[in-house]
């Protein structure tokens, strides 16, 4: 995989540089509107708090949880938690 910069003006792209080692490839191009300013969204690369819950519902257990299944199992026994 390499990047490459180009410019594109009335329907054609100029690769501002060679692909090197290259003579047939896909391209996935990332279009930056000078004109509007648009791009990637700064927040996309921004770091966010940790969130147990989201991460909890991407790990798919949320399903589980809450279900006769889960009604059936001691989960204090099961990790052996002692009451307080």
């Amino acid at each position: 995989m390499q990047a490459v910069k180009a410019l594109y003006r009335n329907g054609h792209i100029q690769l501002l540089a060679p692909l090197t080692g290259v003579l047939e490839a896909e391209l996935l191009i990332v279009v930056l509107d000078r004109d509007e300013g648009t791009g990637l969204p700064v927040a996309a690369f921004q770091r966010r708090p940790d969130d147990a819950e989201q991460d909890f519902q991407a790990l798919g257990m949320a399903s589980y949880f809450a279900t006769d299944d889960d009604a059936r199992v001691d989960w204090e026994e099961v990790f052996d938690v002692k009451p307080r």
